[in-house]
């Protein structure tokens, strides 16, 4: 298999897409043999950018070609049933962690202080402290990590990268312990750990976006 996804910004390594993260967990996950393949807009496959729009992450497995990582994942799911991550709870477990990315990304995009911004991420952070003081263990889903802790895990490592670096003076007023205690646990899920990439290539990417 192969999977095509953001490079850094030196074009060669790995890039920061969560979305890219969270596949490549569900693959480690599954201990399926797969190829990465970073891409910027110049080195993109010319079949990419013809028939897919050039839309990454996108796996290819023979002549199965899926973008969209939650669709990827879904095909990951089904065509590799052997070793299923889902667990009973995942979708109330997606909806109740569905706010917290898309709340950082307006927080941190804008390059001057939102009071505004920090009160809608501080909300959906203690939405999350909420669901977590209600599970049964340690993670979304239970004792293991399941797919619902795959797919947030990569954002919340830019939600600690992001904040520490632009607002260090918000970190503690604005994650709750133990959402805290819960962001080292899913950060240090060997796929997670295992397919993800440095501090300053988070950064690259924010600081871009804020320009």
């Amino acid at each position: 298999m192969e999977l095509y996804i953001k490079a850094a910004p030196d074009g060669k390594s790995v890039g920061d897409c969560p979305f890219a993260h969270f596949v490549r967990a569900v693959l480690e996950t599954k201990g399926l043999d797969y190829k990465v393949y970073p891409c910027c807009k110049e080195t993109k496959p010319s079949w990419l950018l013809d028939n897919h729009q050039g839309k990454m992450p996108c796996l290819r497995n023979g002549d199965d070609i899926v973008t969209e990582s939650s669709v990827i994942v879904d095909y990951l799911d089904e065509t590799f049933a052997d070793s299923k991550i889902r667990c009973e709870n995942d979708i109330q477990a997606l909806e109740a962690t569905s706010g917290i990315f898309p709340a950082l990304a307006r927080f941190i995009k804008k390059t001057s202080f939102d009071e505004e911004l920090k009160t809608n991420l501080t909300a959906e952070l203690k939405k999350l402290d909420s669901y977590l003081s209600n599970c049964s263990g340690p993670f979304l889903c239970g004792d293991k990590p399941s797919l619902a802790d795959l797919s947030l895990a990569p954002k919340l490592y830019h939600l600690k990268t992001t904040l520490s670096e632009f607002y260090p003076q918000c970190l503690e007023e604005m994650i709750p312990a133990g959402v805290s205690a819960y962001i080292e646990k899913a950060l240090s899920i060997p796929a997670v750990s295992k397919t993800s990439y440095p501090r300053e290539v988070v950064l690259a990417g924010w600081n871009a976006a804020r320009q």
